[in-house]
């Protein structure tokens, strides 16, 4: 148990190769049925077998740390090498928007401040069409808000460690990732 209060789950074709792709570029273990578990501060991510292939956007993405900008540039070179895409959205944003090598969307941030006991994944991103009543269950799981306006709301653990949970309003409610409660 991460004490984050949830989990991410991939389905994928080859859950076992995209497990430790991802435990190899957040440098975390792979344990039994492929669950990546952090070796700090983190979420656990688990990996389920599915027949279909990844097909349009994922309602759910995982935002990645940068301690620093020369952090920043080597976490994005180990994933390029790693396999990772460079994706082209058009948007002029600080931060790396890539794809795993199933096509999962993730973001490498630029430093932040207010991420610094989040571990390699800062923040889990949930697209949502009501952030508020999404991100109730959770509240009523323990987690707590950290922020909220019109367009995000952003839960944390009560011991402040670990990754952001973040409904945000719009883009895609359903895909190949999902967010469960922490086993």
């Amino acid at each position: 148990m991460t004490g984050t209060g949830f989990t991410v789950e991939f389905a994928a074709p080859e859950p076992q190769r995209l497990a430790h792709w991802w435990a190899h570029v957040l440098r975390w273990t792979v344990g039994p049925d492929d669950v990546v578990r952090p070796t700090g501060p983190g979420v656990e991510l688990r990996f389920a077998a599915s027949e279909a292939d990844k097909a349009g956007k994922n309602a759910v993405h995982l935002e990645l740390r940068s301690e620093s900008y020369e952090h920043q540039r080597d976490t994005l070179l180990r994933l390029f090498n790693a396999g990772a895409r460079f994706t082209d959205e058009g948007e002029d944003v600080p931060w790396q928007e890539m794809t795993d090598p199933a096509g999962n969307k993730l973001r490498l941030l630029e430093p932040r401040q207010s991420d610094v006991d989040t571990g390699p994944v800062a923040s889990v991103v949930v697209g949502s069409s009501d952030p508020s009543a999404d991100s109730a269950r959770w509240v009523s799981a323990g987690l707590q808000v950290v922020r909220r306006d019109p367009a995000l709301i952003a839960l944390h653990s009560t011991a402040r460690t670990g990754p952001y949970l973040e409904f945000k309003l719009g883009g895609p409610t359903t895909g190949m990732l999902r967010v469960l409660p922490e086993l």
